[in-house]
């Protein structure tokens, strides 16, 4: 399967020199944690910026408000990203490797055209894939690949054992979020 047919389509972008508070606002009306950023309306990929980034940024200076801060003074560049005609299995190798959860994906001369998420990789159906990519991914920065066996065992192992659901109610925040930002209340 190719990258074009998993891709998130034509996903809201930015530009470098916009403050952090228009990627805010993209994230939050469009229900996603990173925006790959443009050089112009060329949609030529030159970055990303997460959610992580712009929390990261602010608090380390300072509290500094959102309409003060450029994307590119906080944004990943450059983007790891993977072309459209690449295999699905190609993008969460990337994923697994550099250890990102989203990859913008670019057409042949480099515009953005499309985004993948854990979420995407998930609605394909490859358990195998996305229980990779996850366990890759969920190892601390700095720590060695230990990975076990049999993590889905493991981790309904442990969430029973704690007489929890293996989501421990991450689910329902996630659900209260959305719910809030649909009847326009913030938190």
């Amino acid at each position: 399967m190719k990258c074009a047919e998993v891709m998130t389509q034509d996903p809201k972008v930015c530009l470098p020199d916009d403050y952090i508070a228009t990627a805010v606002d993209i994230m939050w009306n469009h229900d996603c944690g990173s925006v790959p950023v443009v050089k112009d309306l060329s949609r030529e990929l030159i970055g990303i910026i997460t959610d992580r980034d712009i929390a990261m940024h602010v608090v380390r200076h300072a509290f500094v408000h959102p309409s003060q801060v450029k994307v590119k003074d906080c944004m990943s560049s450059p983007a790891v990203s993977c072309k459209s005609t690449s295999f699905v299995k190609t993008a969460a190798k990337l994923m697994s490797e550099r250890q990102i959860r989203r990859i913008p994906v670019v057409d042949k001369t480099g515009r953005c055209v499309g985004t993948i998420s854990q979420a995407d990789l998930l609605r394909i159906g490859d358990v195998d894939l996305i229980i990779d990519v996850l366990r890759h991914i969920s190892v601390p920065h700095g720590k060695s690949q230990q990975v076990t066996e049999k993590p889905v065992t493991v981790a309904k192992t442990s969430a029973a054992k704690r007489g929890k659901k293996a989501s421990d109610g991450r689910a329902d925040a996630q659900h209260s979020h959305t719910e809030e930002r649909n009847n326009g209340k913030a938190k």
